[in-house]
């Protein structure tokens, strides 16, 4: 038996009357209105709407990539012993079973890189994203990502409700046999509410101000105007003349939506062109505040969806650490709990770990990453041999000792007060009285 064993446990026997309350509770949130009720989707944005807004499609597309990026490891306890001090230390188990689906592949359909990705993005776009292990002989074997609206979640009973046809599953859960990653919540952490509810307002403004910057740009649109009679001694027209102007301002909005930059009007009619508005004039102050707000709700600094607002490098160096910081780690946390609390017993819980690598994060900057080695060989934290094998380089003969910097000693260490120097120094009065 491994130590990831499911214990058998029955399906959780549910009475009548307890579904007799979890439908009254069910009824009772519908009035009251639950999150779904209350931000709709998104103000009448939907996800597949949302993700055609350039900064709403890379906002989700970095956060989810930048998590997939990073390798999952289980972490296992080691007992080491140095120079007769007992240490504890967690070193990857490579020969784990979660191991290889965390790296490798957690199904037969996706690799784990896309699988991450696209849990992720349900977490961010539809608010929760639920995981169902799967294990044979006593480990486990796959890792299945449901389809979020395939998914039911019984608040007052703490089960689920999976009707899943794409994965073949059609069962009710307990809440420890489902990993359930969940997005920003206000009912207590029971669900989550995906970004683009939050962000519905934002995104209707993006959309709008997209849908008026292609109407702008269509053929004759850059002109407007209205139609007038050029008699302005009589008072109005009478009808023949109304229907004739309605027709002949058809013809005009038919000439300029051509493309047609000249054509004729009758004699007795004339063209008044109107200058644009200030709205219009102000287009791409409004894409660009757009932009910064969808940025905001999602977490990622405009660097990185190319808004240009960093004026030098140190800056822009900065807003990795931030992104880290403030947006990536708490998303990471989130993740890795979960993943030892559903998928570690608990009885061997203080034994292993799940954790993301952070140092994939950092590879992409070379001279961070130079720097990083360099300071961990010079304090004795890695050996050269250590750092080769890292980049995938053979190690070297004599790369396996520990180099440490002599540029720092103990306060009370004869290097510093200078006695050893002292005392190595030759006498000066005693060799001039030999001469």
């Amino acid at each position: 038996m491994g130590i990831f064993d499911r214990f058998k446990r029955k399906k959780p026997a549910v009475s009548e009357r307890a579904y007799r309350r979890s439908a009254d509770a069910n009824v009772l949130a519908n009035t009251m209105g639950d999150l779904s009720a209350i931000f709709g989707s998104g103000d009448g944005v939907s996800e597949q709407q949302a993700v055609r807004i350039a900064t709403v499609f890379r906002c989700a597309d970095i956060v989810s990539s930048s998590v997939a990026g990073l390798g999952m490891n289980v972490l296992r306890r080691r007992e080491v012993k140095c120079d007769g001090v007992d240490y504890q230390l967690f070193a990857i188990d490579e020969d784990h079973p979660l191991q290889y689906l965390l790296n490798r592949a957690p199904n037969g359909v996706l690799t784990a890189f896309d699988f991450m990705k696209n849990a992720v993005l349900q977490i961010l776009l539809r608010g929760n994203a639920y995981i169902l292990p799967q294990y044979a002989s006593g480990e486990i074997h796959k890792l299945l990502l449901l389809e979020t609206d395939s998914v039911s979640y019984d608040t007052l009973l703490n089960i689920y409700h999976v009707n899943d046809s794409l994965n073949g599953i059609h069962d009710t859960f307990a809440a420890d046999e489902i990993v359930h990653l969940r997005n920003f919540s206000l009912d207590g952490g029971r669900t989550g509410a995906s970004t683009i509810a939050y962000a519905g307002r934002v995104l209707q403004i993006g959309m709008k101000t997209d849908e008026l910057q292609i109407d702008n740009f269509k053929p004759g649109s850059t002109t407007r105007g209205f139609i007038s009679g050029d008699n302005t001694v009589t008072q109005g027209f009478g009808q023949l003349q109304d229907d004739q102007l309605e027709k002949v301002s058809e013809r005009v909005e038919s000439e300029l939506g051509s493309g047609k930059r000249i054509f004729q009007l009758p004699g007795v009619m004339r063209f008044n062109q109107l200058a644009l508005s200030p709205a219009d004039l102000q287009l791409l102050d409004s894409k660009k505040f757009n932009v910064l707000e969808i940025c905001r709700f999602f977490g990622v600094h405009p660097d990185k969806v190319f808004a240009q607002t960093s004026t030098n490098y140190k800056a822009s160096e900065n807003s990795q650490t931030v992104y880290m910081t403030d947006t990536l780690a708490p998303l990471l946390r989130k993740i890795e709990n979960e993943f030892e609390v559903k998928l570690i017993s608990r009885s061997v819980a203080s034994h292993y770990k799940i954790k993301f690598n952070l140092e994939d994060y950092y590879q992409s900057d070379v001279l961070a990453e130079a720097d990083y080695f360099t300071k961990m060989v010079q304090a004795g934290g890695m050996t050269p041999n250590e750092v080769r094998l890292r980049k995938g380089r053979a190690p070297l003969p004599g790369g396996n000792d520990l180099f440490i910097s002599c540029n720092v000693a103990p306060a009370n260490s004869e290097k510093i007060h200078g006695t050893s120097q002292q005392q190595n120094q030759p006498n000066d009065t005693e060799g001039a009285k030999t001469e």
